[in-house]
């Protein structure tokens, strides 16, 4: 089904929103939130079909993908806010918030602090916090690395000019990959990488977000081995937190099930919303 881009601006900033036309003046509506340093192409394989049962939205999150960059002031919940802000000017119905990783905790972090935006919640292997995987990651990750990463980005003049460093970061992906991967990092603002958030620090602010969800949530799960990020205690812990939730998870994929299982993801979140 055709789709439209545009910009919407919420006063503080240009997000770049991509929209499928609703099936019926009925349908009800979802948006999809894509990942850190990602964009909002990281759905495609699912935005066809799932535009044919809702009134689809994906946007590009600040700093990434075709939407403004960071600003001096940003932290995490400038990205909740974006999304808080744009929604109302979107549609008059409530939402099904869909997001992967990062944006998994987006789309919580919406839900819990406005619910009358949000019907319901679809959690993508989402990052939750000092208790995720990639937290252990992240402080293993040398800073100095980073920085260097974030000077490429910033001097390069084509997207092309970043392959070799992407080659280097993800050896053995195929052709196609490294160019998904080298746009996305071209048209990603270099500060995100220059920024730091300490997840220790935010323990008991994740525990409340995620116990003040009163829609309904479905949880889809990785597996830590494939690359995931949420280990099963960690999935326990976080449904034990929301109060209508449940799990779903599967262990042959890791930290994107919407792209690696797409046609499962399509028929759960349809069988979700119809719940």
């Amino acid at each position: 089904m055709t789709f439209t881009e545009r910009y919407v601006h919420t006063g503080q900033i240009a997000l770049n929103v991509a929209e499928w036309p609703a099936p019926s003046p009925d349908s009800q509506v979802m948006m999809l939130i894509h990942g850190y340093g990602s964009n909002w192409h990281t759905w495609g394989r699912v935005v066809d079909k799932l535009s044919t049962e809702f009134h689809l939205f994906a946007l590009d999150l600040r700093a990434m993908g075709r939407s403004g960059r960071l600003g001096q002031s940003s932290e995490r919940q400038t990205w909740a806010d974006d999304i808080t802000a744009a929604l109302p000017m979107l549609g008059d119905k409530p939402a099904i918030l869909a997001g992967h990783s990062f944006g998994g905790w987006v789309a919580a972090a919406v839900a819990s602090q406005h619910p009358e935006l949000v019907s319901g919640v679809i959690l993508v292997d989402p990052y939750s916090g000092s208790h995720s995987e990639v937290g252990k990651q992240e402080r293993q990750q040398r800073h100095e690395e980073r920085m260097e990463r974030a000077n490429l980005i910033r001097t390069a003049q084509t997207p092309d000019d970043l392959i070799p460093m992407v080659t280097a970061r993800y050896a053995g992906a195929s052709e196609g990959s490294i160019g998904y991967i080298t746009r996305m990092y071209f048209e990603m603002d270099p500060a995100l990488e220059e920024v730091r958030m300490d997840p220790s620090k935010d323990v008991d602010m994740f525990e409340d977000m995620f116990r003040a969800i009163q829609c309904p949530t479905l949880l889809i799960q990785g597996n830590v081995e494939k690359g995931g990020i949420m280990s099963d205690e960690e999935a326990a812990r976080v449904i034990g937190l929301i109060a209508n939730s449940r799990l779903l998870s599967w262990p042959k994929v890791g930290h994107s099930p919407h792209i690696a299982r797409n046609h499962d993801f399509i028929r759960a979140a349809k069988r979700f919303a119809a719940e």
